[in-house]
């Protein structure tokens, strides 16, 4: 729960893909490449141009990742 907490505080409801990328240290180009060929696990909605991804679900598949 505490890293929920941690990027809930820091990011709020959403992450874009840049603050995805900052978190995990990778390129932005890197997850637009994952996520057109449909190896991103992590849970995102695309609102118009922009993706987002809920921050308390990032949270938790980066817990079970660490796991």
């Amino acid at each position: 729960m505490a890293l929920t907490t941690l990027l809930l505080d820091k990011y709020g409801p959403f992450m874009d893909l840049q603050e995805l990328a900052d978190l995990l240290r990778l390129k932005k180009t890197s997850l637009y490449q994952q996520i057109y060929l449909g190896q991103l696990d992590i849970p995102h909605i695309k609102r118009g141009k922009k993706y987002l991804f809920p921050t308390s679900e990032t949270a938790d598949f980066l817990q079970n990742q660490m796991q």
